[in-house]
C-alpha cells in the first residue's frame, strides 16, 4: 500500500462505485437475511450516476485501485443523511473507512452541516461499533425496513438532545 486518496467521485469513477457498492451490500444483506429489502442491490449505473451529479460522492483509492466509497446529501436543518457507505471487503479493518467517514465529516464542517445521520443494521455489531469508534451513537431504533435499523448520529456541533433528526431526513 503505497497510496491512498481521498476524492469526490467523478462520472467516470461510477462504475467503480456500483461494483463496490454490490459487494459490500451483498454481504450486509447476508447478514440481514433480508436481500429483497436492501434496495442497493438492485441500483443500476444510472441510479450511481445520478448520485454523483445530485449528491456528494466520495471514493477512496489505494494505488489507484477504489477501494470504498460513501455518499451523503444534506437536508434540512443542516443535517445530512450518510447512504452506501462501502468498502470492499479485503480493505476492511485497514482504517480506510475511518479516513473516508473523516473526509465526508471535513467536507460537511465546510457547507455548515450540523450533524451526519445515517441508518445501519443494528444486528451488524462490527459496523455499528465502527460508527461508534468514529463520533457516531446510537439515537434510536426503527423496524421501517422489515429488519431492525440503528439511526446514527455524529453531531459536529453541539445539538438539542431531544432535535427530531428523524424529521429532518424524511425522504
Amino acid at each position: 500500500m503505497e497510496l491512498i486518496e481521498l476524492k469526490k467521485a467523478t462520472e467516470q469513477d461510477a462504475p467503480d462505485v456500483l461494483a463496490i457498492t454490490q459487494k459490500a451490500f451483498a454481504l450486509y444483506a447476508k447478514e440481514v437475511r433480508k436481500r429483497e429489502k436492501i434496495a442497493a442491490l438492485y441500483e443500476t449505473l444510472d441510479d450511481v450516476l445520478f448520485d454523483i451529479r445530485n449528491k456528494y460522492v466520495y471514493i477512496a483509492k489505494i494505488d489507484g485501485e477504489t477501494v470504498g466509497s460513501v455518499r451523503f446529501h444534506v437536508m434540512r436543518n443542516n443535517i445530512a443523511y450518510l447512504s452506501r457507505f462501502s468498502m470492499l471487503p479485503d480493505v476492511q479493518n485497514l482504517g480506510i473507512g475511518g479516513l473516508l467517514l473523516e473526509k465526508v465529516k471535513l467536507e460537511c464542517v465546510a457547507l455548515g452541516v450540523r450533524a451526519i445521520t445515517l441508518h445501519t443494521a443494528s444486528k451488524m455489531r462490527s459496523t455499528v461499533a465502527f460508527y461508534l469508534k468514529n463520533g457516531y451513537y446510537i439515537h434510536s431504533i426503527s423496524r421501517d425496513s422489515d429488519y431492525i435499523r440503528a439511526f446514527m448520529v455524529n453531531e459536529l456541533v453541539e445539538m438539542d438532545e431531544m432535535f427530531d433528526y428523524e424529521a429532518a431526513v424524511a425522504h
